[in-house]
């Protein structure tokens, strides 16, 4: 009898240990075939299969296989499982068959990534004549060379692969143009930022209707995955000015003041604010549980006011509180004013950045955490707001944790751009100890 006779025949008589000791050296059998593409992995990574349609042949005959016992397995599921689903061993029976399902899907995927990983130099030498066609040849016409190399190579592959085998190496080589499209942007970094990164996003749309084929390859959410999003970002980012993309980073950080709940792990701070007449009053009244930063267990915190971006407040300086010594509770309760306009405060970008610092004499003062409020949110900006403006705001301090953030690699790449580089270095300071 065949493998899955057995387990058919184990299953009819309740026999649920024969059945998961058949079930295991079902699958260990045709596991122990990804050893072999596994082995012969870093000697398939740096060759293409132009010459060697042999080696290429063989891992999807590997690949195959797998998708057989796949195919079997599930096949078995549908016609014995689902019958009379009555007992703890038919319970059991099925979660294993299931269970194996999973792990073959997860090992033909690992045993298909050499396909895609094949492809990577001559993918990248594709992606690189698309990026750096000389800037009157259409994004139309520089994209033919690379739709062309991948053309020949799923054609291959789709020869010899099983139709959802196929489909995993499909997603595969999607996932591995991603990844040269978006490394061959930030090599362009700020050099050509207009008509670089311009054919480069709309080599991105070609690509994606090349890899969905009118419904026939990837389906649309597919192609339009996670990974994608992220470059699409990345794309965005490289061909927005740096200003823009200063807004869009303060734009963040309000939506991450909003997200982030009290109590927070570097404490809180106490505030007022509110328009009066012509000025924007704020109140820095005190702060808890600041994070100490001296080597008494204490900190000497003082708070840095500003108003941002700096378009809608030109003339309004940053303005700090006096120091409170030796402390993680300071109090200063102290007023500011900012002689602003109610137009520029009813911007949707309009914001107040609030950080507390701790005051060093010999080096340079340690950053202890920062808060923002939405300017078009507070009394006398916005009419809905709550009408007694004395009511304090207490808001949870953040810090930086992202260290790879896409906005701060792209304007660090702009080594000219002088704005850039001072806003990497501010934020830079403010990054939480790992």
């Amino acid at each position: 009898m065949s493998v899955l006779e057995d387990m058919a025949c184990f299953k009819r008589n309740g026999d649920i240990e024969s059945l998961k000791k058949s079930l295991e050296q079902a699958v260990a059998k045709f596991l122990s075939e990804t050893a072999k593409s596994r082995a012969a992995s870093s000697y398939y990574k740096d060759i293409y299969f132009a010459g060697q349609n042999k080696t290429t042949e063989e891992i999807c005959t590997i690949v195959n296989n797998l998708e057989y016992v796949r195919r079997s397995l599930a096949e078995y599921d549908d016609e014995h499982m689902t019958e009379h689903m009555s007992t703890a061993t038919d319970e059991s029976a099925r979660q294993l068959v299931r269970g194996a399902l999973g792990t073959l899907d997860a090992r033909s995927t690992r045993a298909a990534a050499p396909l895609s990983a094949r492809a990577r130099p001559p993918l990248r030498k594709a992606v690189f004549h698309l990026a750096w066609s000389p800037d009157t040849l259409p994004t139309t016409q520089a994209i033919t060379p690379l739709l062309e190399f991948l053309d020949q190579h799923l054609s291959s592959l789709n020869t010899w692969l099983l139709p959802r085998a196929f489909t995993r190496a499909l997603a595969g080589c999607w996932s591995a143009v991603l990844k040269e499209v978006s490394s061959q942007a930030d090599a362009g970094g700020a050099e050509r930022p207009r008509v670089y990164h311009h054919r480069l996003r709309e080599a991105l749309d070609l690509l994606a209707d090349f890899f969905h084929a009118e419904g026939k390859g990837l389906p649309m959410h597919e192609v339009h995955n996670m990974e994608w999003g992220r470059v699409e970002q990345r794309m965005q980012y490289h061909q927005a000015p740096t200003e823009e993309l200063l807004e869009i980073w303060l734009a963040d950080r309000l939506a991450e003041q909003m997200r982030t709940p009290l109590p927070s792990p570097y404490g809180s701070i106490l505030v007022r604010v509110y328009f009066n007449h012509d000025s924007l009053c704020v109140e820095v009244l005190s702060a808890r549980d600041v994070i100490p930063l001296d080597p008494n267990g204490l900190s000497d915190p003082f708070v840095v006011l500003e108003l941002l971006p700096k378009r809608l407040f030109p003339k309004a300086h940053e303005q700090s509180t006096n120091v409170q010594k030796k402390t993680l509770n300071p109090i200063w309760d102290e007023c500011f004013e900012f002689t602003v306009s109610l137009e520029s405060c009813r911007s949707p970008q309009a914001a107040l950045s609030l950080s507390v610092w701790d005051r060093d004499v010999l080096t340079a003062d340690d950053f202890a955490g920062e808060a923002f409020v939405a300017l078009a949110r507070v009394p006398g900006v916005n009419s809905h707001a709550p009408p007694d403006p004395l009511r304090p705001l207490e808001l949870p301090l953040m810090q930086l944790h992202d260290r790879n953030h896409p906005i701060l690699q792209i304007l660090e790449s702009r080594t000219t751009d002088k704005m850039a580089i001072d806003f990497v270095k501010k934020q830079k300071l403010r990054f939480a100890e790992q």
